[in-house]
């Protein structure tokens, strides 16, 4: 058996899984210069993300070890990242590289990192104070990696919470909500919580179940919210997945699966993706950024069809997913790819 090499982490996983479906992609981070810092750069690069923000630092790479018991899907990690290159971002770099840049929506996803270390979570929180005044939706992923929090659960949610205020989409996994909340803490109300800290969309990922978004919608002449969870499952069942050409196969791993589901959703809220105006295509920028307000088809608006679009985004994403489910490590699905699946899914839906 023994380990397989895998360029990976949890940032560079959404740059490649929404570039391989169309979204120009930018990595602003710091890679080492040693072998793995060099293979991680030539990866990013012959998957077309634009490298001119990456800063090169002469600390090691992050290692990250992933097993998996024989005939299970869900794996285990272990770090290794004591001064690592990926700790070497700073609010000024951030400032400076956004000073002379601006992007339709800007992403960060936790994991190895996390907001424990006081340098990143300033950098975090100036990156995306300076992507929103150069017009980007921001989103965050706090990707928890449990053996990774040293401070509890309770410090560690309030970090959480702080920086989900900075942020236009949160999107979390449910065993991210349980490590912050407790387990069996009840996903709706949490997505409330975030949505009333400020996020304009909250996705929670369920594992085999699919993904749910959550949104806050005006009702009624006096214009109070209601909350509208917009659930979407894999085109499988639970104990199967589906490969590139939409047949059904057992999962391989879960390795980057979230990650992929992350990349599809940015690149389906930013309208790109392949999906037809009556699937649901078209940008929700103005939805997430707060411009326009979420509403229902049936009230007949030009801006009325923003939440069957937001399941149609959220639908492809889970489907991306799913096919990184068939194959080992992190490995998203192209454009192509996506689009072979879902026909393949849609004829059997009809048929």
């Amino acid at each position: 058996d023994g380990y397989r090499w895998r360029a990976g982490g949890s940032p560079f996983n959404v740059c490649i899984g929404a570039a391989r479906l169309g979204l120009p992609v930018s990595f602003l981070g710091t890679l080492s210069t040693d072998l793995f810092g060099e293979e991680l750069h030539e990866a990013l690069r012959h998957e077309g993300v634009d490298l001119g923000l990456v800063e090169r630092v002469g600390r090691p790479t992050t290692l990250a070890f992933v097993s998996q018991a024989r005939g299970a899907a869900d794996v285990r990690y272990a770090f290794f990242k004591e001064n690592a290159a990926d700790r070497a971002l700073t609010a000024d770099g951030v400032l400076k590289a956004l000073s002379v840049r601006s992007f339709g929506a800007a992403h960060v996803s936790l994991g190895a990192v996390t907001l424990e270390d006081e340098s990143m979570a300033e950098a975090f929180e100036a990156f995306f104070s300076a992507a929103k005044a150069g017009g980007a939706f921001t989103s965050f992923d706090p990707n928890i990696r449990q053996p990774m929090i040293v401070g509890g659960r309770e410090a560690y949610r309030g970090r959480v919470e702080r920086l989900t205020q900075a942020v236009d989409v949160a999107k979390a996994s449910d065993a991210d909500i349980e490590f912050l909340y407790g387990e069996g803490a009840d996903l709706d109300a949490v997505a409330g919580r975030w949505l009333d800290l400020g996020a304009r969309l909250v996705v929670v990922t369920r594992g085999p179940k699919g993904a749910t978004a959550y949104v806050k919608v005006a009702r009624g002449p006096d214009g109070d919210t209601q909350v509208v969870s917009i659930r979407k499952a894999p085109p499988c069942s639970d104990s199967q997945t589906v490969d590139s050409e939409g047949r059904p196969v057992p999962v391989v791993d879960t390795v980057g699966a979230g990650d992929t589901l992350t990349g599809a959703l940015l690149a389906g809220l930013l309208g790109v993706g392949g999906a037809t105006a009556a699937e649901g295509g078209g940008s929700l920028v103005a939805q997430v950024s707060g411009a326009a307000p979420w509403a229902e088809a049936e009230e007949g608006a030009a801006a009325s069809a923003s939440l069957p679009r937001l399941g149609a985004v959220l639908a492809r994403a889970v489907a991306a997913a799913a096919v990184t489910c068939s194959r080992p490590g992190a490995d998203p699905p192209t454009a192509e790819e996506l689009e072979r699946v879902l026909a393949v899914v849609n004829v059997v839906r009809e048929g």
